[in-house]
């Protein structure tokens, strides 16, 4: 029981810290794409596989977040840019350098 929690801990203070680094991708975007942003990467976190990819559309993701394309395309574009996520064959993934 012990290792289960300590393992949860530790994800928990990982996503916490990928969150905390995510929002300085967005630092100099308007509040509506800081939240879009925020909220993307609370999604990604959730729905994310361990090794931190997203087996997901855009479609899909548009529609479980209830967010405009042109929205999500923003926040996808900001976060490349950044180098904090890669999108390939229809993936989204983290890149393994953060």
């Amino acid at each position: 029981m012990v290792g289960k929690f300590a393992i949860s801990s530790n994800k928990r203070m990982e996503e916490k810290d990928l969150l905390r680094k995510s929002r300085h991708c967005f630092a100099s975007e308007d509040e509506k794409s800081k939240k879009n942003g925020e909220v993307f990467m609370v999604y990604f976190l959730n729905n994310s596989s361990s090794e931190g990819v997203l087996f997901k559309t855009i479609k899909e993701i548009t529609t479980d977040l209830n967010m405009s394309h042109a929205a999500l395309t923003k926040v996808l574009k900001t976060l490349e840019d950044h180098r904090f996520i890669y999108r390939r064959n229809g993936i989204i993934g983290l890149h393994q350098d953060l």
